[in-house]
């Protein structure tokens, strides 16, 4: 089974938090590119694959949060010593409507599904994600262990 969230940020199992970066989206006409802009500032130095997934995982977050939410509201980037967490907030309450095992397929083997791409992408790249409830809503954090990957 794979470490939770809370075991890999909340209990420091990746190490000292190196560098923190909250963003405000809300409101912004491309936050998804504002996004991209901040990790590569944020994880300048890093491998270009853990960039690049840490990239595509915040786009398809935003993009939740964007269809189901009317928008995300914030996106904060920790980096540790030995990995990346990402979390956008947005003003969603319903934590229970995210499914724990994403699919990329419907019911039907025969025919893709129209939603659950997104989480899908950040189930399989990501090492561990969860949703967390917020005063105002929820963050989806996922979790970029370094070296955890084959």
């Amino acid at each position: 089974m794979p470490p939770t969230t809370a075991e890999l940020v909340h209990d420091q199992s990746l190490g000292d938090l190196l560098n923190h970066r909250d963003v405000v989206l809300a409101g912004l006409d491309a936050p998804q590119s504002t996004a991209r802009a901040v990790l590569t500032d944020v994880l300048d130095g890093k491998a270009e694959d853990q960039v690049y997934e840490a990239m595509l995982i915040a786009s398809e977050l935003i993009a939740n949060a964007t269809q189901h939410t009317g928008g995300a509201v914030l996106i904060r980037v920790e980096v540790y010593e030995l990995g990346t967490a990402l979390g956008v907030v947005d003003r969603g309450h319903d934590t229970q409507a995210l499914p724990t095992c994403p699919s990329n397929s419907s019911v039907d083997e025969a025919t893709v599904a129209q939603n659950g791409r997104g989480l899908f992408i950040v189930h399989t790249l990501a090492t561990t994600w969860s949703v967390e409830e917020t005063e105002n809503g929820k963050i989806v954090i996922a979790v970029l262990a370094a070296g955890s990957r084959s």
